[in-house]
């Protein structure tokens, strides 16, 4: 008897395990299991996701193929295809307005011929610019705004940025960027005011780093420069931050801080940054964040948080063991929502942020959704398989950091939830966080399971609850799913993306059983409100 109440309890709470994670919605595209993957990017008429197939037969051509989805993921116009130049492949994409651009390539040589699709997204109508008078480079980023194409790349080892109007033809070049141990870190498109921002990283004297941040106008004219050649007390250095708008021309970069040259993380700064390029720091330590070690069971975390307090008696700062890297920021009118990770790596040539070989570059993940070192065609081109770079650096990860920070300054929480020594070769971020009110949700994939996290209130109510990939159709069954496939990403409101290709095994109208291969897009929901922890009965 006791027996059977025990598997109707473990029964019953593995429904409310499962209810707080669902897969509501499907669309699914006719794809075998090893087809390259669809991109996604937001835009005015919905989520576009496209990509490019090569064609049936014994040639160099490609088709590029696109879809939109609505919030519920239908697609009232289906798979919408161009014929691609032959030899060519897709380098880079961006939208502007109504607009979905792409940038091919014939090889990836630095010198290769390159062309523009300009696709209306509301018209279905394609149009293609060539681009044969941008210097040679190797391309990291493409970026369009005003009918304008936005390159940025390396040459000679020298970082450049060029902007080249769709129109006019004309090509300007960037002042102050090109030169020596310069690197660049993000760029900004600012639409409410044509123009763009530039973050910098440059050597300084005494072999510091100086933080630049300039914003140009779209025909080249620097407008601001703002630059940080001192940074809170000497040794002390950025590693690495996020450039954001604050709102009411007012903005914000956030990321960690410590001692670059032994590679040693101390915390979490805020530069705050006015109308007039005027900024001050707020600094965070160990100090600040009393459920660091949340991580951690509980003895551990209490040795953890004694050898802290031992530091600070000494007035010394303790220091973060691994790296510590700014994943994402949200934000409220009065409040920001910080992700570290906390991680490392299995390479002693690899170095972080700024100071790695690819120059720290931070995509916008905002608007690249789901991209990955597999199928990003600028991480391929900027991780090239050569002989000067055999190795790919495993990254451990230890554990995930949340905080909530009030723009006056107050740390109102913080927590944190383990990763369980996950090893993967993905360089970027590997969570996705929603903040829904006062929720907070962190969830990754690994294999075929969904690891989710949640907090309210700055409280850890659950931590790595595990979910099996689903279908929407319970009469269906997975067969197979392509694991590298795999791309999880926060959509909006408390909704997850996930994507990949999948064989999938079902009963058609006679009740035969059959098998189809597919690339999908299902939308998931969470909801914290539905756990329900219980005890086990005696």
């Amino acid at each position: 008897m006791k027996k059977l109440i025990l598997f109707l309890f473990l029964f019953i709470l593995g429904q409310h395990v499962f209810a707080q994670l669902r897969f509501i919605e499907r669309y699914e595209i006719p794809s075998e299991l090893n087809d390259p993957l669809f991109e996604m990017i937001n835009s005015e008429v919905g989520l576009v996701s496209f990509r490019t197939l090569p064609e049936k037969g014994l040639n160099l051509r490609r088709i590029f193929q696109y879809f939109i989805s609505d919030s519920s993921l239908n697609s009232s116009e289906g798979l919408v295809e161009f014929p691609v130049k032959e030899g060519y492949d897709m380098l880079g994409y961006d939208t502007d307005d109504n607009l979905l651009f792409i940038l091919f390539t014939r090889g990836f040589a630095i010198n290769a011929a390159k062309y523009l699709l300009q696709v209306n997204l509301e018209t279905k109508q394609g149009l293609e610019f060539v681009v044969d008078n941008v210097l040679d480079m190797e391309i990291m980023e493409f970026l369009v705004q005003n009918k304008k194409a936005i390159f940025m790349g390396t040459s000679d080892s020298r970082p450049v940025l060029q902007i080249h109007d769709l129109v006019t033809k004309s090509v300007q070049t960037l002042q102050g960027i090109y030169g020596n141990d310069t690197q660049i870190l993000q760029i900004r498109k600012k639409p409410e005011t044509q123009s763009l921002e530039v973050v910098l990283s440059r050597k300084g004297a005494y072999k510091n780093r100086d933080i630049l941040i300039n914003t140009y106008d779209m025909i080249g004219n620097v407008i601001q420069q703002i630059k940080v050649d001192q940074f809170a007390s000497p040794g002390q250095e950025i590693m690495d931050g996020i450039l954001l708008s604050a709102g009411n021309y007012q903005e914000a970069m956030i990321g960690a801080f410590g001692l670059e040259r032994r590679n040693s993380y101390q915390g979490m700064y805020i530069m705050d940054i006015n109308e007039f390029g005027e900024f001050d720091f707020k600094l965070y330590t160990l100090e600040d964040f009393p459920n660091f070690y949340n991580y951690l069971n509980e003895k551990a975390k209490a040795k953890r948080d004694t050898d802290v307090q031992k530091e600070l008696e000494r007035k010394k700062i303790p220091g973060i063991s691994s790296m510590y890297s700014i994943r994402d920021v949200r934000q409220t009118p009065n409040a920001y929502y910080v992700y570290f990770d906390q991680y490392t790596v299995a390479n002693s040539r690899y170095q972080n942020g700024m100071y790695s070989r690819d120059g720290g570059y931070r995509y916008d993940r905002w608007s690249r959704m789901g991209t990955t070192i597999l199928n990003d065609p600028y991480l391929v081109n900027r991780f090239p398989m050569t002989s000067s770079y055999q190795t790919v650096p495993e990254y451990r990860y230890v554990s995930a950091h949340f905080a909530k920070i009030a723009k006056t300054g107050q740390v109102l929480w913080d927590n944190a939830s383990s990763y369980n020594e996950m090893v993967t070769t993905y360089p970027e971020a590997f969570g996705e966080v929603a903040v829904v009110g006062e929720d907070f949700y962190h969830m990754y994939v690994v294999d075929q399971t969904i690891h989710l996290s949640f907090f309210r209130n700055g409280e850890k109510i659950f931590e790595n609850q595990e979910f099996e990939l689903g279908l929407v159709n319970e009469n269906e069954r997975i067969r197979d799913t392509n694991l590298e496939s795999l791309r999880l990403i926060h959509w909006y409101d408390r909704y997850y993306l996930l994507s990949g290709t999948q064989r999938v095994r079902y009963l058609n109208k006679d009740g035969v059983d059959q098998m189809r291969e597919v690339y999908f897009l299902t939308k998931i929901v969470v909801d914290g409100d539905l756990y329900r922890p219980e005890e086990l009965p005696d």
